[in-house]
């Protein structure tokens, strides 16, 4: 029996030993350890994307203003031209031949024109002494009017003949690059014959259809045409005030910052919006509502520094979707452990790689 005895009280004070160091230990799992980061090392600006393509201000196709037979072409395809740079030359010599008659044509009248203006001067002195009569000096005074008239169209007909023979030289519009070229020397060409496609490859625009509910909140950070994993900073020009009924689309026209993609080239613009999103696999979900935990610094009574976690609801935000977030960048966010927290957690933090080691 008194073996038995001594076991009982071996065993009582085993636990009354045991006990404070049990409940040392439960404490002990109540703080929970986590890891954090700050929130601008999470913190993402969303991308939208739109289909877009490079176009050109100016894409001419030039064409015959009269009917000759080519004489020479001056450029090729894939040739930088410049403004008023001569492109195509056409035979000229019937246009200068009409000119030079029409030239004959009015010096004969020219000189009729002084005879007639003679013979009026002379009968207006003889109508005082009543030696002509009044319909005479009427009819003299009608043929002055009628070389000046046929004098005042052959000029007008010079006139015409000179604008016909510039135009037997082509010239470019403007500064750019030959794209296509229709015809070649020897070919005998005719009124609105195209001849030239000339296109500016210096003033590009991106056209990007982007969604009319885009368009009401349209507040970006940047904007870049890409094309062949190239980037092409981008800046708004105009927003095209119709809509596509069908596909309920605005056109919006952007113009090159610096670099240029080439002449209808088909790429993708990416707006970059301004807001900050928190990616969705940081938020959680308490009571309803989702946000994110916050790491707060606490002191107790005596003093001593320990850390709590406090839960941040976001407005708005959805489990599975990415959150908007307005906390000061520096805020830590917590990340492992989070799915084990409650608001007002003690927690204490611990190195990233730590937790990571424990975990694999």
């Amino acid at each position: 029996m008194k073996k038995q005895y001594n076991v009982s009280y071996c065993l009582f004070f085993v636990l009354l030993i045991c006990l404070p160091l049990s409940s040392l230990q439960v404490r002990a799992d109540h703080v929970i350890p986590v890891t954090v980061k700050t929130l601008q090392q999470l913190v993402f600006h969303p991308v939208k994307k739109a289909p877009a393509e490079v176009v050109t201000l100016q894409n001419s196709l030039l064409s015959s203003e009269i009917s000759a037979l080519v004489e020479n072409v001056h450029v090729q395809v894939g040739d930088r031209v410049l403004k008023d740079q001569l492109l195509v030359t056409l035979e000229c010599d019937d246009y200068e031949l009409k000119k030079q008659q029409l030239i004959a044509e009015k010096q004969a009248l020219q000189a009729d024109l002084v005879f007639a203006a003679y013979q009026f001067e002379r009968s207006g002195k003889l109508l005082k002494s009543k030696s002509v009569s009044q319909e005479t000096h009427r009819r003299q005074a009608a043929e002055v009017k009628k070389l000046e008239a046929k004098i005042q169209l052959l000029h007008s007909k010079i006139q015409q003949s000179d604008k016909n023979i510039s135009r037997c030289g082509i010239k470019a519009p403007f500064t750019g690059v030959i794209a296509e070229r229709m015809i070649n020397i020897g070919e005998n060409v005719v009124r609105r014959t195209a001849l030239i496609r000339l296109i500016d490859v210096d003033n590009l625009e991106v056209e990007v259809q982007v969604p009319i509910v885009m368009i009401d909140d349209l507040d970006y950070k940047s904007l870049n045409f890409v094309y062949r994993d190239h980037y092409y900073p981008l800046e708004m020009r105009a927003i095209i005030p119709s809509i596509e009924t069908r596909a309920r689309h605005q056109r919006v026209r952007l113009r090159f910052v610096d670099k240029k993609a080439l002449p209808a080239a088909f790429g993708v613009v990416e707006i970059t919006r301004s807001e900050l999103k928190i990616p969705t696999n940081y938020l959680v979900s308490r009571q309803s509502q989702v946000g994110i935990f916050l790491l707060k610094k606490v002191s107790d009574e005596q003093s001593k520094t320990h850390y709590k976690a406090h839960f941040h609801s976001l407005k708005n935000a959805l489990i599975g979707r990415a959150a908007s977030v307005d906390l000061p960048l520096e805020s830590q966010i917590i990340i492992e452990g989070r799915h084990a927290l409650n608001d007002g957690d003690s927690v204490i933090v611990q190195p990233v790689q730590a937790t990571q080691a424990q975990v694999r």
